[in-house]
């Protein structure tokens, strides 16, 4: 509750720092917050602001900020919770303008894949296609890092 009404909005503006340091500090005190709060907590009050932070995040590292943070709140979800809302943010980022995005967003997918059982159909049915598909990438970096997620792909 306090956390709530006095942290919340600080520790979300915190997220969108433009010192890098503090972003990446934000981050990693996430994990331990979500821990406090619980998995349903995470999914119902917490993620739904970070798909919005990404989605009105106006410069890249703001939505890079928003990919990092997803390995540490997916600690307190069940796989079916981390298909149902962390995947399909992870397929826009891939999606995005930016070549930095789209890479983190394929070693955000990499990470997922060796941490979590994410299940053969949502793998072949949603995460396969997109990494094929950046395969063929303009940028190098983009390319490099959908192969080795593909690769992970069964």
């Amino acid at each position: 509750e306090m956390f709530q009404s006095k942290l919340e909005a600080l520790f979300l503006s915190s997220l969108r720092d433009s010192v890098h340091s503090v972003r990446q500090a934000a981050i990693l005190h996430l994990k331990e917050i979500v821990e406090t709060f619980g998995s349903q907590w995470t999914v119902e009050h917490l993620l739904p602001k970070l798909v919005e932070q990404y989605s009105q995040a106006s410069g890249y590292a703001n939505r890079v900020t928003t990919l990092h943070v997803l390995p540490q709140v997916s600690g307190v979800m069940t796989a079916d919770q981390i298909v149902q809302f962390v995947v399909p943010l992870l397929i826009k980022a891939t999606k995005d303008t930016v070549p930095n995005v789209k890479f983190c967003a394929c070693r955000m997918i990499m990470w997922m894949m060796e941490n979590h059982n994410l299940g053969s159909t949502s793998i072949n049915s949603i995460i396969k296609p997109t990494l094929l598909e950046l395969e063929h990438d303009s940028d190098i970096d983009v390319q490099y890092y959908a192969q080795r997620a593909a690769q992970l792909c069964p």
